[in-house]
């Protein structure tokens, strides 16, 4: 149903990425309704978009008051933030156009910002998963609880 929905799509927005290909990365076949399907795709993009775009952020500017920000903004030296801060910044500007063109309400417009940030995501998510998987690593070992006490101030 949802790939035929999609297909359709594409014939009169033929930018579009393959549905196997972007139904992959963003779980469309989980939308349930075929209303106003472009901007659908785009809630499902921007659900992906938004929690990674707050963990980054997490790292590049952690809260003194969040025990987790600490530990993990502790994991990443100055040169590795400067890569989470590119990355936050294409992620922020992917979803900030996504905010953009849901005023605009245009599905041409749409069908090019699918396009486009599937496109940013592909290439964006293979620093991502390092990222994600130093963040990980980070909480497989053991900081002394006077350390984390002592890094709060």
């Amino acid at each position: 149903m949802i790939k035929e929905a999609y297909a359709n799509v594409k014939k009169e927005h033929p930018i579009l990425p393959d549905f196997d290909k972007i139904n992959k990365e963003f779980e469309l076949d989980l939308i349930e309704s075929e209303h106003f399907f472009l901007r659908q795709i785009k809630k499902k993009i921007a659900e992906k978009i938004e929690p990674l775009a707050e963990i980054l952020e997490h790292i590049i500017n952690p809260d003194p008051n969040i025990l987790v920000d600490m530990y993990e903004c502790k994991c990443f030296t100055n040169g590795e933030k400067k890569q989470v801060t590119d990355v936050f910044r294409h992620l922020m500007e992917q979803y900030r156009a996504l905010l953009e063109t849901d005023l605009m309400s245009d599905d041409n417009v749409d069908a090019e910002i699918i396009k486009k940030i599937y496109d940013v995501w592909v290439q964006d998510k293979k620093i991502l998963i390092p990222l994600l998987k130093k963040l990980r690593e980070c909480w497989q070992k053991h900081v002394e609880p006077k350390e984390i006490l002592e890094y709060l101030g």
